[in-house]
């Protein structure tokens, strides 16, 4: 119960500054960064890691992810690695001694930390799921200042000035999950 109670108090929250990673060059300053920590028996672990390649291609290599991977045995994460590759970039640790998953707050894998360039903690998440990808890159982008990319199903294939719509099959449009059939 006590050790329950101590890594409550030392969870580091949104709004937070991040506690520093040993082996991450400059800190987070400047860097919009992902940290996970890992664990190679970890199945969510298992999915989570070609999405994460998925969430770099994104951001084009604009933001950093940081892997630090549970203090298990360097064989055991090397064959991990191998069968599920990191991002290109990615930094890659390992926490033998417990001491960073204490300072972050870690009590389930995977654990991830959203750090925007002023090192403040934007968002925290534990476990992976569907959607959890997309949040993160449309997150990412946000501290990236990227502009918010056009709202889904919307049809910007026509000037909204001109009346003017070419012959052919109707148009659909979906908006607010309605669908609108425009007749040529």
């Amino acid at each position: 119960m006590a050790a329950l109670l101590l890594a409550a108090l030392v969870a580091t929250e949104v709004g937070q500054v991040a506690p520093p990673l040993e082996g991450v060059p400059g800190g987070f300053q400047g860097q919009v960064t992902l940290v996970v920590f890992f664990a190679t028996w970890c199945k969510p672990c298992h999915r989570a890691f070609p999405e994460l390649a998925r969430i770099d291609r994104e951001l084009t290599g604009r933001a950093r992810i940081v892997l630090v991977e549970a203090g298990e045995a360097p064989d055991e994460v090397r064959l991990f690695l191998a069968a599920n590759p990191p991002p290109p970039g990615a930094i890659v640790g390992t926490d033998i001694s417990g001491e960073a998953r204490h300072l972050w707050g870690v009590h389930s894998f995977p654990s991830f930390y959203l750090v925007d360039r002023d090192e403040i903690v934007r968002r925290t998440q534990h476990g992976w799921g569907d959607g959890s990808a997309a949040t993160f890159v449309r997150l990412m982008h946000q501290l990236l200042g990227d502009p918010p990319p056009p709202a889904p199903g919307r049809n910007r294939r026509h000037d909204p000035v001109t009346s003017e719509r070419p012959a052919g099959p109707p148009e659909r449009e979906v908006v607010k999950g309605v669908e609108i059939l425009r007749q040529p």
